[in-house]
């Protein structure tokens, strides 16, 4: 009852839910371009989800697993729609894929193939022999992910799956879009990309308020490693306030020109564009108000940003959608830019 009545005073004052204002890059998100300066950049097209088991680094592209091998990467696998998220599991490797099913590759339950139901797999992480996952909504696909932003959605949801017994669980309902999930000594993790924050799920707001929309976790030295795979801006909160221009965007306008965050923003003149995004003599200011940009965040272990990696509005690796640590190096897959770059550690988490 209290909920209610205070959105409703929210908007009448636009305050809380219903500012526009966004927080500023400052602290552990001041901005660089550590992104763009990694030693080692790959091209791999649709590059999306990294996970690293029995010593190997593996990357899903589209319907395809792809492993890394001398800082390239090469067929594994490859399955008939496409991969949603990998995780090491139970000493081998978990692929969820979008039609809802689950299996598992090496390891102690080599060869399992449990079928979900669930159409929207968006991350997944292992918990002793249970796989945890993370649906975005009930309404739409992980590639519906912004008309599910513009609607508000919030049906999003938290399951525990026994790979042993097949058995499924739902710990948590209601989120808006969860993105990414992870363990620690307390209990379960969980990303809320349209509410901005890291939560537990029934439980506290581990940290909100975050500039950007937060997806997958992974564990890292000293904490953890979370990618914000867009940006918010100003323009986007506003037009998520405006339920009636919203709605006619939607049915008027084609999806790659709405007003929007993107994983890749900038290759159409038919794109929203603000003053401060034009070209000044061919060339575009970093600090430009963009629709998309490229955030690794490192975490300490109460889930608090220490440091970031970015790749601001000129910058080429957009769209981060996983960061992990393997062989001494942070990877991140891009796939805004479709790209996958490797920084050093000792050189990397610097803000």
């Amino acid at each position: 009852m209290i909920a209610p009545l205070m959105r409703l005073i929210d908007g009448f004052f636009g305050r809380g839910e219903a500012a526009v204002t966004v927080p500023p890059l400052d602290g552990a998100m001041l901005p660089n371009r550590a992104l763009d300066d990694a030693p080692l950049r790959v091209p791999v097209a649709d590059a999306d989800c990294l996970a690293a088991a029995d010593g190997r680094l593996y990357l899903s592209a589209g319907c395809a697993v792809l492993v890394e091998r001398d800082g390239r990467f090469v067929a594994h696998r490859s399955f008939d729609t496409t991969v949603s998220a990998l995780a090491p599991f139970a000493g081998g490797l978990a692929v969820a894929l979008e039609d809802g099913s689950l299996h598992v590759e090496g390891g102690r339950f080599d060869g399992a193939r449990i079928d979900t139901g669930l159409r929207c797999i968006t991350a997944i992480a292992a918990e002793g022999e249970s796989i945890l996952l993370a649906n975005g909504s009930e309404r739409h696909g992980p590639a519906g992910w912004q008309r599910d932003l513009l609607e508000r959605g919030d049906s999003g949801s938290l399951w525990r799956i026994a790979v042993g017994t097949g058995s499924s669980q739902r710990i948590a309902a209601g989120l808006a879009w969860p993105a990414g999930v992870t363990v620690d000594d307390h209990g379960v993790v969980v990303t809320e990309a349209w509410r901005h924050r890291i939560v537990r799920p029934g439980g506290a707001v581990l940290h909100g308020d975050l500039p950007g929309y937060p997806g997958r976790l992974a564990a890292g030295s000293g904490g953890y490693w979370m990618t914000m795979f867009a940006p918010r801006s100003q323009l986007v909160e506003f037009v998520l306030r405006e339920p009636a221009f919203r709605r006619r965007m939607m049915a008027e306008v084609p999806e790659p020109y709405w007003v929007a965050p993107k994983l890749r923003a900038g290759r159409s003149f038919y794109e929203s564009l603000q003053g401060g995004g034009v070209k000044q003599l061919g060339i575009l200011k970093p600090w430009a108000p963009t629709m998309s940009a490229g955030f690794c965040v490192r975490l300490d272990r109460g889930f608090q940003p220490r440091a970031s990696l970015q790749s601001r509005a000129d910058g080429t690796t957009h769209g981060v959608t996983s960061a992990i640590e393997h062989d001494g190096a942070l990877w991140a897959a891009a796939r805004g830019d479709g790209v996958v770059v490797r920084i050093p550690l000792q050189h990397g988490g610097t803000s």
